[in-house]
């Protein structure tokens, strides 16, 4: 089973946890590009969102009576509120099983009811699982400008 919740501050240790599982090219691409080589800092940055203009979620389950980390999605707003980036990275053991589709839709959610009128993520080209969760969430994709080997997915919420 699995259970989405807002991260916490005290979440610390899991979020360390989940990023250890993580290979260095997937956690580069995640999380709005604060990933570091001192992963204890990042787990403390990453559970300390800004409430005003950030919002942040885990997917989780039990294993071996204790809950674990399989995923986690984020998004980060402008200034004006209106327009956000996001990231979501899922725990490689439990790709391709929805986990992915199951963030998204509630950060897309969160950020509807916010008032967030587009949200955008920019991946790597090579990142084909990204690309079709993207696709099915309904993003469209475009070449980076700026980075050919970089691909920026944009979805206008009505």
């Amino acid at each position: 089973m699995v259970r989405v919740r807002p991260i916490r501050h005290e979440d610390g240790e899991l979020e360390r946890d989940f990023l250890a599982r993580l290979s260095q090219e997937a956690a580069e691409h995640c999380f709005l590009g604060v990933i570091r080589p001192d992963r204890a800092a990042v787990a403390k940055e990453l559970t300390e969102p800004d409430e005003r203009r950030e919002f942040a979620i885990l997917a989780l389950t039990r294993q071996h009576g204790k809950d674990v980390v399989i995923g986690t999605a984020r998004y980060r707003a402008d200034e004006s509120g209106k327009h956000c980036d996001c990231a979501a990275a899922v725990d490689p053991a439990w790709r391709q099983q929805g986990v992915g589709s199951i963030l998204m839709n509630h950060l897309i959610g969160v950020a509807r009811m916010r008032g967030i009128r587009r949200m955008y993520a920019v991946d790597a080209a090579r990142c084909a699982g990204a690309h079709a969760l993207a696709g099915y969430l309904g993003f469209h994709s475009s070449p980076d400008p700026e980075d050919p080997a970089s691909v920026t997915f944009e979805l206008i919420l009505e």
